[in-house]
């Protein structure tokens, strides 16, 4: 019996979709609709009579088993994507895609992008938006750019960009509430967390403010929403500098005290050792990894 490459493109996938129906899953990818994913993927397990995801509601988590078919088969399919091609004749220009957030995406990169084009006409950028706590190593992507601790087996990780938070708001809350005049004073302001209150805890702590027991204000998950939030007046936010420069230069945020916490991790630029179009993969990070360097003294 022969093996189908599409059930097997499936299941490398799979550790990709939390939940099917994500923006941008590999459904999309693939053009087929999450319930022929979920089809397929029921008919690969059954065929080799084991089973590849655990599955609570709409979330999926791979097996043991099914870690080590998605591992497997993202080295064949490098394997086979390679030497394709080696044999085809493509148009000149290289396709390379970069795997990162859209936060990351919208406030570090797209910024630069008309540089990266002239640095590269030869090269057709495609952007993957990739979900929280995903390995590299299974992201179809040359570069991709996480928020973590640098360790990657396996890959080259550099560090990227670091970050610094400090509290901040809109001018039209500064308006309406007043300025705080200490940082214990913005106990009396609404506050919004991202993900958690662990970054206003921190900040809290390196400015000396004890707090009683847990901060009040809404959690909020993604970044970009976070922020624009803080833009519309609607919550002091803790910002992450230099994600923020732009909104901070342009007067759509303030930055209220000088007081900055370090975050003990970074974004991250990482890649396979050897992958596919090596030079080209390795000229861009180079480039950039060079965009966070200072500008040179005029």
């Amino acid at each position: 019996m022969r093996f189908r490459l599409r059930s097997g493109l499936l299941c490398r996938g799979g550790a990709l979709l939390q939940p099917f129906s994500a923006p941008g899953g590999i459904p999309l990818q693939i053009g087929v609709s999450p319930t022929a994913v979920s089809h397929h993927i029921r008919g690969l397990e059954a065929y080799l009579n084991t089973r590849l995801f655990t599955r609570d509601g709409r979330q999926v988590q791979l097996t043991d088993d099914g870690t080590r078919l998605a591992d497997g088969a993202s080295q064949a399919f490098r394997i086979l994507e390679a030497k394709v091609n080696s044999v085809a004749r493509w148009p000149e220009k290289t396709t390379i895609r970069i795997a990162l957030g859209p936060s990351f995406a919208t406030r570090w990169l797209l910024p630069r992008f008309a540089g990266f084009c002239a640095e590269f006409p030869d090269v057709e950028l495609k952007l993957v938006r990739t979900p929280l706590q995903v390995a590299p190593q299974n992201v179809d992507a040359d570069i991709f750019i996480t928020w973590g601790d640098g360790r990657f087996p396996g890959m080259i990780s550099e560090p990227l960009v670091s970050m610094l938070s400090a509290p901040v708001a809109s001018p039209a809350l500064l308006e309406r509430l007043g300025h705080p005049q200490s940082p214990a004073d913005l106990m009396r302001f609404p506050l919004i967390h991202q993900r958690d209150t662990l970054g206003w805890n921190a900040w809290f702590m390196q400015a000396g403010v004890r707090l009683d027991g847990t901060l009040p204000g809404p959690v909020i998950e993604d970044t970009n929403v976070v922020l624009q939030a803080a833009a519309s007046g609607q919550g002091i936010v803790m910002g992450w500098i230099p994600l923020i420069n732009i909104d901070l230069q342009s007067g759509v945020l303030v930055q209220l005290f000088d007081t900055t916490v370090s975050e003990n991790r970074a974004y991250y630029l990482v890649r396979l050792e050897a992958g596919l179009n090596e030079g080209v993969t390795s000229a861009i990070s180079g480039w950039l990894l060079a965009q966070t360097l200072p500008a040179p003294a005029a």
